[in-house]
């Protein structure tokens, strides 16, 4: 972490609104991207990311170092998308064009495209097969980079537990794709 950023964070951990609005305008695309590869809407992901903001300045003052912030922010994230994952009992399709990006760059051909949209489209479906616990672990580590270590940190699980949830989540997803392209 550069010592700009922990200082905004420092800032905002002592009330100032400013400092924590940068801090949402930095945060805010990765935050979005995690609530939605567990709960699978775009308008979900978009209001569980402004309630995610809303706690976390609410009680940033309980933070006692500004290097646990992002994943502290993750985590109340993480929460509430597994209880938005857990309360919605109708599943919403996602569209296509707001899964994923697909770069405007003219050497993509329409074939390339097509076929980079079948791919998103299948992880996807195959990602709504696993549990709610598999699929937060796979988006942490897969989607968003964290180690094991941080997962269990922030989801408040033992590591043995998180090692275990990716492996079966990664074998889940290799039998679903493999059926998908039978």
């Amino acid at each position: 972490m550069n010592e700009e950023l922990a200082e905004l964070i420092r800032q905002a951990m002592t009330g100032d609104k400013t400092s924590f609005g940068k801090l949402v305008c930095r945060y805010k695309h990765h935050i979005v991207n995690i609530a939605f590869g567990i709960v699978g809407n775009p308008h979900d992901a978009e209001e569980i990311a402004q309630e995610a903001f809303l706690k976390a300045y609410l009680s940033i003052y309980k933070l006692t170092s500004e290097t646990a912030f992002y994943r502290w922010l993750v985590k109340i994230t993480t929460n509430l998308s597994i209880d938005r994952k857990n309360a919605n009992a109708k599943q919403y399709p996602a569209p296509l064009e707001e899964m994923g990006t697909i770069l405007d760059n003219p050497r993509y051909t329409p074939e390339a495209i097509l076929e980079q949209k079948e791919r998103q489209r299948l992880i996807l479906t195959a990602l709504e097969q696993l549990t709610a616990e598999q699929r937060t672990v796979i988006v942490l580590r897969e989607l968003q980079g964290f180690a094991y270590d941080e997962i269990a940190e922030i989801l408040d699980i033992p590591l043995g537990t998180v090692k275990s949830r990716i492996n079966t989540a990664r074998l889940h997803l290799r039998d679903i794709l493999t059926q998908e392209r039978s």
